[in-house]
């Protein structure tokens, strides 16, 4: 399948945009493991 160069671009930048909000969501759940493990411990 062959796209135009409009189309492709805005296919990048949507493939952009998802890498970094499914980026933000890990490292969300890591800072959420993170300090459940510190509360723990402190507890």
């Amino acid at each position: 399948m062959s796209w135009t160069p409009e189309e492709e671009r805005a296919f990048v930048v949507r493939r952009r945009r998802r890498n970094l909000v499914i980026g933000l969501v890990l490292g969300g759940f890591a800072l959420l493991f993170y300090g459940i493990t510190v509360t723990r411990m402190v507890l």
